[in-house]
């Protein structure tokens, strides 16, 4: 189908999301069956060549990693100009969204790239949350130093109406540390071990203890360590999935499949 876009996953930060994205992505586009039907969709996961988010963000390092992932994109761009096609674009990593970094990504691709349309993971999840938990007043959030930093989650929800809790200040270290640690860690153990798997339902738990009506996962690893629809009875919200449906719609809306939403029975 000509006039649909083609959809540019920005993988490798870290790498295993992109590949959840990708997957996400696929389980809910609608097809007949046949291969075919599904979307001209180019996952370029290129690690190497974009440092790690919260260094940036907390000042250890000073390389942007927008323009690391603007190479990627650029690269895409290139062969969207031999199709002829349009693009539509995610990326797979929330703190890559602290304004920081994604405002000079999109700068670069607005100038540079403007055939491929760039979706902002965390604003679709807030919109996501004010369509589907309206009802709710008090969201939970796990996630990196940066993005906790950043506060790009506040931001969005704040405006719609909703209280964002987190976990104590004192633990946020213990939190990241349980998505980077080198030995255990989920950006480096697969499947998840069971020390991080662990830590992360104590989060859960703490969150929900606090008074949080639903929890968004807010690192794109966290879902392998929480892969169901919800904990304890309460929600948990994937930004990944969120961005997966987006994606969809921008590029075909027709080929989006029924939503399934994680809403308590």
């Amino acid at each position: 189908m000509i006039n649909e876009k083609i959809i540019i996953i920005g993988g490798g930060v870290g790498p295993m999301a992109g590949v959840e994205l990708h997957k996400k992505i696929i389980e809910n586009t609608q097809t007949s069956g046949k291969d075919q039907d599904h979307f001209h969709l180019w996952h370029l996961s290129r690690s190497p060549d974009i440092p790690d988010r919260t260094e940036y963000l907390t000042g250890k390092i000073n390389i942007n990693p927008a323009e690391g992932m603007a190479r990627t994109f650029l690269l895409a761009n290139k062969m969207l100009t031999a199709e002829k096609r349009l693009a539509v674009g995610g990326v797979t990593c929330n703190t890559f969204h602290a304004p920081k970094i994604f405002n000079v990504f999109k700068d670069i691709l607005k100038r540079e790239a403007p055939d491929i349309k760039i979706l902002n993971m965390i604003e679709e999840t807030g919109k996501y949350i004010h369509e589907n938990f309206s009802g709710f007043k008090t969201i939970g959030l796990m996630s990196t130093s940066g993005t906790r930093q950043a506060g790009v989650y506040h931001e969005i929800l704040n405006k719609i109406g909703f209280k964002l809790i987190e976990i104590d200040e004192h633990e946020q270290d213990e939190l990241h540390d349980t998505i980077y640690n080198q030995v255990w860690g989920i950006k480096a153990v697969s499947p998840v071990s069971a020390k991080a798997k662990k830590r992360f339902e104590n989060y859960a738990e703490t969150l929900i203890k606090k008074g949080a009506q639903a929890l968004i996962l807010g690192c794109t690893e966290i879902p392998l360590a929480l892969p169901g629809k919800s904990f304890q009875a309460i929600p948990l919200i994937d930004p990944v999935y969120v961005l997966a449906r987006a994606l969809i719609k921008e590029a075909n809306e027709n080929k989006l499949k029924g939503a399934t939403i994680n809403l308590v029975e």
